[in-house]
């Protein structure tokens, strides 16, 4: 279903429905099951270089989607016309927002998880800390503001009666609040750093 047949959705779930259909079933089941079973699998494995390779895989690519995002994308849509804009964010939409969250749990997820396999939480430094509080506030910036505007985005495309100055306004909020995630990124990527050299 594209979302030119889509109606603004009234209920949470009506929204999912929709947003699963837009960014295809297929698309959506892997998106949420391919980063959310890795770090079991990696933890299952018991072999701590396959939880870093894991943690590695996801980290990049949530890192590289943001980067990717909050510098290119963003300014780009918001210097189309508004129905080149409508077009271009009714495909993109639904796909970053059923793939990105399950990507940022695996990640974490992935992370914790590693730290406990090379027994870094009997005695945590405080850069283990430090990155455990970044890596929470991704999760809470993901999943509480950019995920509210992300699903601004998605009713407004799904309407029939879309106010594209809302979609605007919307877009601009998300591609501010992108760049607070990637800063927030960066720092976590150098207490990773510190972690490496036992900092």
């Amino acid at each position: 279903m594209s979302l030119g047949e889509a109606r603004r959705p009234e209920t949470t779930r009506e929204r999912y429905s929709q947003m699963a259909d837009a960014a295809n079933p297929a698309f959506t089941a892997g998106a949420i099951a391919v980063p959310l079973l890795l770090p079991v699998l990696g933890y299952v494995s018991g072999d701590h270089r396959v939880m870093f390779t894991i943690h590695l895989f996801l980290g990049a690519f949530w890192f590289g989607t943001s980067v990717l995002g909050a510098v290119v994308l963003g300014p780009v849509m918001g210097g189309l016309p508004d129905e080149a804009n409508e077009a271009f964010a009714e495909r993109f939409v639904p796909k970053m927002n059923v793939l990105m969250e399950p990507v940022s749990v695996g990640v974490v997820a992935s992370g914790i998880g590693l730290a406990a396999m090379m027994n870094m939480w009997q005695s945590p430094t405080t850069t283990l800390w430090i990155a455990l509080a970044l890596a929470v506030a991704l999760l809470v910036l993901g999943f509480g503001p950019l995920h509210w505007f992300t699903t601004g985005m998605f009713d407004e495309l799904a309407a029939d009666d879309t106010d594209y100055d809302r979609l605007a306004e919307l877009n601009q909020t998300y591609g501010m609040l992108s760049l607070v995630e990637l800063a927030l990124m960066v720092a976590i990527v150098a207490t990773m750093s510190g972690l490496r050299w036992g900092i």
